[in-house]
């Protein structure tokens, strides 16, 4: 089986976690680095980075319980097989060290900053390893003019560009069928007419420091923390859409109530990432004593070769062939739409609308099991 391999990609996910699965001709890592530096080195000169990234869903993309859970489904299913490429982009120093059973402390960092400033360039029609490597000890970065005691610094404005996150936030299986697309998403909006790209939105920059004073002294500026604000962010997700009451009519007989929903915050679909996650619009007709509500859902189904839709994670990846449906939000896009209920019988009626964000994930969770091995009682007279 080593032939084989699982396609997966990570959105933001975190939680987000990302299980993207589909067998694809295993290729290994571009040769130019042979190991990785673990971020507790990175900490000691650059600290305040390593406090933004440390509690992100890229930090903690091994230990999302999300991804657990899919990820031991996935490899159950597989015997074993979708640990090739499952991990490659939760735990991508496989693609370096080929630890596949998750047996070095690096390994475990999951999106750790080493593999990342060694990136030079993303290869989408390499899905097994899309990403292609800087030769050692050479970090690449977006800053110019900077020097490091510890390794060579390389200046790439693919560090700048949205390319560097379609390694892992954009996957067609085997059969083609786009499974994750944030990033063709991006591509074809006007946020990337418009010069905006993932960082912007996703990794804005403030005023930080480089490294430590004690390792270079006045390098205070505008940088990147990397506390990366990703899908499951609950202030990335309010800022992506806009409900609106745009008009009710009502009689003694119905409501009628016009709703428009805009992704005005999301430079790509809402939502995006792994198919089963949806957004919901739900409108309510309430009294003090009376209670309707209506719902409409925005969402991607996918089938398999049979019809059949795919309810797991790690399925899309392996047996997804057809996308149903594709009901989701554009950006800057306006859904229109249109409610009709009952009118209530009592007075004080309160119309109102939300929009919420849904994702059903599987999540293992400690549960106590305890049983009675043996009993014994007697009543006691005084």
């Amino acid at each position: 089986m080593a032939n084989k391999t699982w396609g997966f990609s990570l959105s933001v996910i975190g939680p987000i976690v990302f299980l993207v699965v589909s067998l694809e001709g295993f290729k290994p890592a571009d040769p130019g680095v042979s190991s990785l530096t673990s971020s507790a080195k990175c900490k000691e000169c650059h600290q305040q980075i390593f406090d933004g990234w440390k509690n992100t869903t890229h930090a903690l993309s091994i230990e999302d319980p999300v991804f657990k859970a899919a990820y031991m489904d996935a490899y159950l299913n597989t015997r074993g097989e979708a640990k090739l490429n499952c991990l490659r982009c939760h735990a991508p120093a496989v693609l370096i060290n080929k630890d596949f059973d998750l047996e070095k402390g690096i390994t475990n960092e999951g999106v750790t900053c080493d593999f990342c400033h060694s990136i030079k360039k993303i290869d989408l029609a390499n899905h097994g390893a899309p990403f292609k490597f800087e030769d050692n000890p050479v970090k690449m970065g977006p800053l110019s003019d900077v020097k490091s005691p510890a390794h060579e610094t390389k200046l790439s404005p693919f560090f700048k560009s949205a390319e560097i996150c379609a390694g892992c936030h954009e996957y067609a299986n085997a059969t083609g069928v786009n499974i994750l697309g944030t990033y063709s998403e991006w591509k074809d909006s006007p946020y990337s007419a418009e010069g905006r790209q993932c960082q912007d939105c996703h990794m804005p920059l403030i005023a930080g420091r480089v490294v430590k004073d004690e390792v270079k002294s006045s390098n205070q500026k505008l940088v990147n923390l990397h506390d990366i604000s990703a899908g499951h962010s609950v202030e990335q997700l309010k800022k992506a859409v806009k409900v609106e009451l745009k008009n009710i009519s009502a009689d003694k007989d119905f409501i009628v109530v016009s709703v428009d929903v805009t992704n005005v915050g999301s430079g790509h679909m809402v939502p995006t990432g792994i198919p089963r996650r949806k957004l919901v619009l739900i409108v309510d007709v309430k009294t003090p004593k009376e209670y309707y509500s209506q719902q409409k859902i925005y969402q991607r189904i996918m089938t398999d070769d049979k019809g059949n839709e795919i309810k797991k994670d790690w399925e899309f990846f392996r047996s997804g062939v057809k996308e149903a449906v594709d009901t989701r939000i554009k950006p800057r896009e306006r859904k229109s739409e249109s409610f009709t209920f009952v009118s209530p019988k009592t007075p004080d009626i309160t119309v109102s609308a939300r929009v919420e964000y849904l994702y059903e994930a599987m999540v293992l969770n400690p549960v106590e099991m305890r049983v009675v091995m043996a009993e014994v009682s007697r009543k006691i007279s005084k």
